[in-house]
């Protein structure tokens, strides 16, 4: 088992220097420093460590200044491709460390039954005009529709929804939202019986290079750009390993104006570290939220909300 990891290894991080098959220790170079010395190739270092027998790498060298450190599926992810973290993830278990194993294995996923792409249906299906009134009701436009792959279906559990899907980094769906556009459908949500805590939402549309915006619901993440939705008011642990690992520039805290203490809640969790001193806060107007006010005022409403964002000032959080 342990050369089938070796040879799966090889095809995006190259010839390992060493391998030590007892530990599930192997030696490369690191394809973040060649990046850095402008190499196509490997440095010659050898300085890449990977455990798969822990499900861990890290590089001796760069490891804090590239982030060039943490689980295996990560660097695979940011240097191999799909196959090859498929091909991983099913022999990994097999792995004599326990810490090797996943914890949570999210199940198999689909669309639901009758799901219809608005941007491709038209009004032959009434039920179509329903859910378009619905998001146009909101502001919701045709680009955005389309860019954010929003659907509906009007059969099955999820029937006479508005269907909002999310996709993981590697552009695999891991969710959805689905939204009643009746008054008298209720509930008002139903969605998944997926944990919120296993999964980032439209993880593939976050520029890390960017500011980030965390906002609470699946609208208001449409409205706002570069936003992540927390599907609430609590960020799980996931999402904040993942704001510490890749976010390159501010984070700002943009939930609803009736949460300040929530808000102060993350604030404090990611005041810290490396993030020390990039985060900020965004309210907007009382009894609203940002995609009220993009339903009231448009892209307009959201420019002039964004710019509102401030830094925090420890004095005012007591």
């Amino acid at each position: 088992m342990s050369q089938i990891i070796s040879d799966i290894l090889k095809q995006f991080l190259g010839e390992p220097y060493e391998h030590n098959e007892d530990k599930g220790q192997m030696s490369f170079d690191c394809p973040a420093c060649a990046e850095d010395k402008g190499l196509s190739h490997g440095d010659g270092k050898h300085k890449l460590a990977v455990n798969y027998k822990k499900n861990k790498f890290q590089c001796w060298v760069c490891r804090f200044d590239n982030n060039m450190h943490g689980n295996v599926p990560s660097l695979i992810k940011r240097y191999g491709n799909k196959r090859i973290l498929k091909e991983y993830e099913i022999v990994r278990p097999s792995a004599n460390d326990i810490s090797s194993i996943p914890k949570y294995i999210r199940p198999d996923i689909e669309l639901p039954k009758g799901f219809k792409k608005i941007s491709e249906s038209n009004y032959q299906d009434y039920k179509y005009g329903d859910a378009y009134r619905y998001l146009r009701n909101r502001g919701i436009d045709d680009k955005l529709i389309e860019e954010y792959n929003i659907g509906y279906t009007t059969i099955g559990k999820y029937q006479n929804r508005i269907i909002i899907p999310s996709y993981d980094d590697l552009g695999d769906l891991n969710y959805f939202i689905t939204r009643a556009w009746l008054k008298s459908n209720k509930p008002k949500y139903l969605n998944p019986d997926i944990p919120k805590q296993e999964f980032i939402f439209n993880e593939k549309t976050i520029n890390w290079d960017g500011t980030i915006y965390l906002v609470e619901g699946v609208f208001d993440h449409i409205v706002v750009p570069n936003s992540i939705p927390l599907l609430g008011k609590i960020m799980y642990p996931k999402l904040k390993s993942a704001l510490f690992n890749n976010a390159k520039s501010d984070i700002v805290i943009l939930l609803d104006d009736d949460a300040k203490d929530d808000a102060i809640t993350i604030y404090k969790d990611l005041n810290v570290g490396k993030l020390y001193n990039r985060i900020k806060r965004c309210t907007p107007p009382t009894d609203t939220d940002p995609s009220l006010v993009f339903e009231r005022e448009g892209n307009r409403g959201i420019i002039n909300l964004l710019r509102s964002s401030e830094k925090i000032l420890e004095s005012k959080l007591y």
